[in-house]
């Protein structure tokens, strides 16, 4: 398969995941509104849970990353998501409290962060986590 084909597909199973991870994380975000009342918090919380689960979905899919689990790599996939979390989170509470359309629905609030951060988590995820040792980015 051609290298550009290649990153092509990857691009998409990571979309994909990402829309597996969205259902996730909108469904965290709705939860824990209602427990905590707080929005931010709430987003923290599901980031973080979100996260983790798009570490271990791509890992085994997108980048079939082998071997046992490598929770070093995990750390290092969650700390090259971070700048990507940030925009996501930041873009979800700002539609959530300031957009009419997203206004009291954490669905459409999380699919406006979780568009906003796509590029950015796999460009990290691609250059720095799971890059094979010796190949070109």
């Amino acid at each position: 398969m051609r290298r550009d084909t290649a990153l092509g597909v990857k691009f998409l199973t990571f979309g994909c995941i990402g829309g597996v991870v969205f259902v996730f994380d909108a469904s965290c975000f709705w939860l824990l509104l209602r427990l905590t009342g707080s929005p931010v918090a709430a987003r923290a919380l599901s980031v973080g849970l979100a996260m983790t689960l798009s570490w271990w979905l791509n890992r085994t899919f997108t980048f079939r990353a082998a071997g046992p689990v490598n929770w070093a790599e995990m750390a290092k996939f969650l700390l090259s998501q971070l700048p990507g979390a940030g925009v996501n989170a930041a873009v979800s509470v700002a539609a959530f409290q300031y957009l009419a359309l997203a206004e009291n629905n954490a669905w459409i609030a999380v699919a406006f962060g979780s568009c906003a951060g796509l590029a950015a988590n796999f460009l990290m995820a691609h250059l720095f986590v799971f890059k094979k040792s010796g190949s070109a980015p």
